[in-house]
């Protein structure tokens, strides 16, 4: 089936980078065959070898324990738990809450 010349011209558009014609669903000819090139550069998200400038110590000379030892003093850390008006409060409200159930039947 022959197309008329007006539908040939809508099957074609102009690149907007390069001004040349180009069959809609192909690739430009003038933009699509530049050369790639064979290294890839680094992503702005990967680490370089020097560290942006950054005085960081080697991993061997890290001492974690002693970091914490500084970082957080060496007196043992207060144990977490419930002080006691809290548990007095929690044995409260469920005696209230058994007491309102028993007492509306």
């Amino acid at each position: 089936m022959l197309l008329p010349a007006m539908a040939l011209e809508a099957l074609e558009y102009t690149c907007p980078f390069c001004d040349s014609q180009v069959r809609v669903g192909k690739p430009c000819p003038g933009c699509a065959k530049k050369p790639v090139s064979k290294k890839t550069p680094a992503s702005p998200w990967e680490p370089s070898e020097d560290h942006g400038g950054l005085d960081l110590p080697a991993e061997d000379d890290f001492d974690y324990h002693e970091f914490v030892a500084r970082e957080f003093g060496k007196s043992p850390h207060r144990q977490t738990g419930l002080e006691w008006y809290w548990w007095t409060l929690a044995v409260a409200l469920i005696l209230a809450m058994l007491g309102s159930l028993f007492l509306t039947r």
